[in-house]
């Protein structure tokens, strides 16, 4: 982890110690020009000149107030007979207030304030100014401070803006990945389940032992569905449990996704082409996900004995996943409209890859995907 440098830890400290500061230092070089002039001080000069100055020390935590204390004493300093030497601190509490508070508050209170002061300072000000030259003082110490405040606030209003939306995009993601999780677990778990309930009702009385294996794979497939669908509703809880922490499916529990088709009555056949290699966790989330809601609506679609085909193609710069059935065809839930489809293309197009879906000419159905894997060089 990089240690923060010096500006950034000088950034981070509180805001109050550098105000002080900065109104200190503007408090000694007021105190220090005043005191360099023919005029002497009296106490009541000097006062006004503390009271518009030292609350700057505060200016971000009471802006308004900070204006109206260093307005007031401007513009009395300047009736006493001497010169405008408040400019400055009119000029960053006119920005202050037009930074941090609402425009509504800087129309009706702030700007008549601040307007009202520099035009009192740069009229009672000696020597005698013409009202060219105090409109020129009011504009560079109350105009220009007023803009810049408001392009700050903007600015700020807008970062914020962009932070809650990018927060409110980031739920929005995080529960779409979740109801396609959903959807793929429970989906294949809930189709396995209906054809083994289905066989077993039509073997029951011939074969009561075959009925009894097949509703012993509905029981262990709603197990194996229940503890995915427990470890991704862990996901929306507050506190972190073991579901959390489960590890994520992947190509390495396919064998186990197989057998699970197989046992429901769909013959499954598996190829490997190329040199099988780890994968990225989010592509090899991906490529289990894409199989698996194929493997789904095949069992929901295809027909009985539908044969199936699974081909795993390893390349140097990605991995193709195909799942090919010779059964009955696309029917309307599965020409591209249902919610399996639409999850698997958003799941490919996360990673760049390309998903292709469509009838085979010979009969049935064919997924093709290919999840392109970036090179890292060494």
């Amino acid at each position: 982890m990089d240690r923060p440098t010096l500006w950034t830890r000088i950034r981070g400290g509180n805001p109050l110690i550098w105000h002080g500061l900065l109104a200190a230092a503007i408090l000694v070089i007021g105190l220090v020009v005043a005191a360099s002039t023919e005029h002497r001080l009296n106490a009541e000069e000097l006062f006004l000149i503390t009271a518009g100055t030292a609350p700057l020390a505060v200016r971000r935590r009471a802006p308004s107030v900070v204006l109206a204390v260093v307005a007031a004493a401007t513009a009395l300093y300047a009736t006493l007979g001497n010169p405008d030497e408040l400019a400055g601190q009119l000029a960053i509490a006119t920005y202050t207030v037009a930074a941090y508070e609402e425009r509504q508050r800087v129309a009706w209170f702030g700007a008549p304030v601040a307007i009202a002061a520099g035009v009192v300072a740069g009229a009672a000000a000696p020597p005698p100014a013409n009202w060219v030259e105090v409109l020129v003082a009011l504009t560079l110490g109350v105009g220009i401070p007023l803009v810049l405040g408001r392009v700050m606030f903007n600015r700020r209003r807008r970062i914020v803006d962009e932070r809650e939306r990018a927060a409110r995009d980031a739920v929005t993601q995080e529960r779409a990945r979740i109801a396609r999780e959903l959807h793929d677990v429970v989906a294949h778990a809930m189709t396995v389940m209906v054809v083994q309930a289905g066989a077993a009702r039509t073997v029951i009385d011939r074969d009561p032992g075959e009925a009894s294996a097949a509703i012993r794979r509905v029981e262990e497939t709603g197990r194996v569905g229940l503890a995915e669908m427990r470890r991704l509703i862990g996901v929306l809880q507050d506190t972190p449990t073991d579901a959390v922490l489960a590890p994520q499916p992947g190509l390495d529990g396919l064998d186990a996704l197989l057998d699970t088709t197989r046992a429901a009555g769909v013959p499954v056949e598996a190829m490997t082409e190329g040199t099988p290699r780890d994968l990225p966790p989010g592509v090899d989330l991906t490529a289990y996900r894409v199989i698996q809601e194929a493997l789904t609506n095949v069992l929901r679609h295809a027909g009985p004995a539908a044969h199936t085909s699974v081909t795993l193609r390893y390349a140097p710069d990605g991995v193709e996943v195909r799942v090919a059935d010779d059964g009955r065809g696309p029917v309307a839930a599965i020409d591209g409209r249902g919610h399996g489809l639409v999850g698997m293309r958003e799941r490919v197009t996360l990673f760049e890859g390309t998903l292709e879906t469509g009838p085979r000419p010979g009969g049935g159905f064919e997924v093709r995907a290919w999840l392109p894997v970036v090179q890292v060089p060494a």
